[in-house]
């Protein structure tokens, strides 16, 4: 089995693998366990696609995939779980598009959501309390005991109470593997924008929105929505994504407006909690034909 070497591809593993170590000191071994598998079941899902072509490499972007994936649920699910999830996320995420730089969905939220749907009880009732001192999850296998359904969005939809903001900067809170620090993911983030791996507008258009409709929906300090639930995780990883965003620069500007107002409405007025997931998939739905309607204007306006 050969891979397809991506410069991006690389650079955008060595942030994620950051996320790996903490996730693994927030919660045991296990965390690296739940990477691995879903690396394995996306490559080979990749290669059983790309097999008999001429170019029959497996991207990285596969294991980028499966990375975002696995960082993106609960510590606890189980591996036959996330090994469905990543075979979705190739299959139907990518390789139904044709392959690597065709989708039209970030195939991670793909898999996410199929398992999301599919298995809502290990995605939603139980959330592991982290470690909180050194050495952490690196002296066991799992964090066991101290279960909590609440993450703090959905302790804020219960009580209207907002978790303290230290501990949603630094992660100190139940949550999937690698969402949870807002600190790291801003590191990341900049080394990201720093290396030329990902765009700083399509971050930074999101986050404009998301804290605008914060303000007029629930009239509060958007920050601590901000950094609770998947959005600092989704808005540096998954609207940066180069394939299923926009190329149009006023699109990627637009884009990232969307995905803030969809989240903001759904995490609002709908039963999901977390509403970045589902604001991902319908926007990218939608880009494709706002994306040509703003180019054909740009157009018109120019001739």
């Amino acid at each position: 089995m050969k891979f397809l070497k991506q410069k991006n591809m690389k650079m955008m593993l060595y942030g994620l693998s950051f996320l790996v170590l903490y996730g693994i000191f927030l919660f045991g071994w296990r965390v690296l366990a739940l990477v691995v598998t879903a690396n394995i079941f996306a490559i080979l899902t990749e290669y059983l696609f790309v097999r008999n072509k001429k170019n029959n490499r497996v991207s990285m972007a596969a294991m980028v995939t499966a990375t975002l994936l696995a960082l993106s649920v609960p510590p606890t699910l189980p591996f036959w779980m996330i090994a469905v999830g990543a075979i979705v996320a190739i299959t139907f995420g990518k390789m139904v598009f044709g392959g690597f730089g065709l989708n039209m969905f970030n195939p991670a939220m793909v898999g996410r959501t199929f398992i999301y749907v599919a298995f809502v009880n290990a995605m939603t009732v139980n959330w592991l309390q982290p470690f909180t001192k050194f050495p952490g999850g690196f002296s066991v296998w799992q964090k066991i005991g101290n279960l909590t359904s609440a993450t703090p969005m959905i302790h804020f939809r219960d009580t209207g109470e907002l978790t303290e903001l230290s501990r949603l900067f630094f992660g100190l809170i139940p949550g999937s593997v690698g969402e949870t620090s807002a600190f790291l993911i801003i590191l990341i983030g900049i080394y990201l924008i720093w290396t030329k791996t990902a765009k700083w507008q399509p971050m930074l258009a999101t986050l404009l929105s998301f804290s605008v409709f914060t303000l007029i929906f629930y009239g509060t300090n958007p920050l601590p929505l901000i950094f609770s639930g998947g959005l600092m995780f989704g808005i540096v990883f998954i609207t940066t994504d180069p394939v299923s965003m926009p190329k149009n620069k006023t699109a990627i500007w637009v884009y990232g407006f969307l995905i803030g107002f969809l989240t903001v409405l759904i995490r609002k007025y709908s039963l999901f909690v977390e509403g970045f997931m589902f604001a991902i998939i319908i926007t990218n739905s939608f880009m494709p034909i706002i994306e040509i309607a703003i180019t054909k204007l740009q157009k018109k306006k120019r001739s």
